[in-house]
């Protein structure tokens, strides 16, 4: 191990793992006389295949070959030509550390590396990167964009937990699995671009990312842990794939812009409290096939109470079934109509002969019945109730 004090770098080139396990390094490292952020440290050993312990647990972070070393401000691996693995804890509260260069042949970082790496404010990952282990960011509150290779498919939890300067992240292609708390306390990510074959996302997924406004779920999405949206109070709107058949407990609580969401058809439970607090909601459609409504879930939702009251109802729930069927009459309404529509321009005659003709192209059991006058009548009917009973008429014809 050689210093040079003007340039205050610390160079390995030999003996690494003897340096590194002993504690020489870090008690080296942690001398009070070098102060915070003033080290530049160089690792150039061809032959180390792993920098610390992938077993450590919390108890024995403070193993870490160098845990606490704040007087780190730049680590350079890129020499490690072998080296395939970071253990856990490995940079674990090295506070000044604003940059790390590591080899092109890292394939695996352990848990909690970078964790409370409060200066740390990008990472260049290698490309052959396949395995992220929890944590492995948490609390970087200085990072602020990460690139993460194409080889991953799953991203440990809490994975980003607490970076609140984060405000772009680049997920890979191939992920299928967001794990609980990935973005959780992400304060300044304000929208993420998700894979299309992500399937599944884990509890407290963007929990607490009070800057993001929106959100498109990939359409193989089937199953939302709970609170993935919870206090996200900047949300606006959020895209709910097909094939989701239930929302969590908490999903959407405290997302106090949120004005609307529309529910798959496909959903059949709503968890406890899923839309507590939302307090600009105004519309939520509640698809036929929801047989299971947790406790509270419209609670403290006080645009959509007043709305409920306003309309005649003392609860939300009913107000909200009765729009839903209104909405969907009104949907089976305008496409029937399209096709009536098409049968009378296609028709030949008089205008009250294409209407007749248009309307016997919808089945009936008795075509001397069909009034064509009452129909255009009902046509011509403004609102609701002109609507529904044109419906009402088509379908004598369906």
């Amino acid at each position: 191990m050689s210093v040079d004090a003007g340039a205050q770098e610390i160079v390995i080139i030999e003996d690494v793992d003897n340096v590194l396990h002993s504690g020489a390094l870090r008690e080296r490292l942690q001398d009070p006389s070098l102060g915070e952020g003033t080290i530049t440290l160089i690792i150039r050993d061809p032959n180390i295949t792993i920098i610390g312990d992938m077993n450590l647990d919390g108890g024995d972070r403070e193993g870490a070959p160098l845990h606490g070393c704040k007087s780190l401000l730049r680590v350079d691996l890129k020499g490690c030509t072998k080296l395939t693995q970071l253990g856990d804890w490995v940079f674990d509260g090295c506070s000044s550390l604003t940059s790390v260069t590591l080899p092109d042949g890292l394939t695996e970082l352990g848990n909690h590396v970078f964790w409370m790496c409060s200066s740390l404010t990008s990472v260049a990952l290698p490309d052959g990167l396949t395995q992220l282990g929890d944590s492995v960011f948490c609390v970087c509150s200085s990072l602020t964009s990460v690139a993460l290779p194409d080889g991953l498919t799953q991203l440990g939890v809490y994975m980003f937990g607490g970076c609140s300067s984060l405000i772009s992240v680049s997920l890979p292609n191939g992920l299928t699995q967001l794990s609980d708390g990935v973005f959780n306390r992400c304060s300044s990510l304000t929208s993420v671009a998700l894979p299309d074959g992500l399937t599944q996302l884990g509890d407290r997924v963007f929990e607490e990312c009070s800057s993001l406004t929106s959100v498109a779920l990939p359409d193989g999405v089937t199953q939302l842990g709970v609170r993935v949206f919870g206090e996200c109070s900047s949300l606006t709107s959020v895209a709910l794939p097909d094939g989701l058949t239930q929302l969590g407990d908490w999903m959407f609580s405290e997302c106090s812009s949120l004005t609307s969401v529309s529910l798959p058809d496909g959903i059949t439970q709503l968890g406890d409290r899923a839309f507590r607090g939302c307090s600009s909601l105004t519309s939520v459609s509640l698809p036929d096939g929801l047989t299971q409504l947790g406790n509270d879930v419209f609670s403290e939702c006080s645009s959509l109470t007043s709305l409920a009251n306003s309309a005649g109802f003392c609860d939300i729930v009913p107000y909200l079934r009765d729009r839903y069927k209104c909405v969907t009459l009104r949907k089976l309404f305008l496409r029937l109509l399209g096709k009536y529509n098409q049968a009378v321009n296609e028709a030949n005659g008089t205008e009250a002969e294409k209407h007749a003709i248009a309307l016997a192209y919808f089945q009936t059991d008795n075509s001397s019945s069909l009034d064509v006058g009452l129909f255009l009548q009902t046509m011509n009917a403004s609102g609701g109730d002109g609507v529904i009973g044109l419906v009402g008429y088509i379908l004598k014809f369906v």
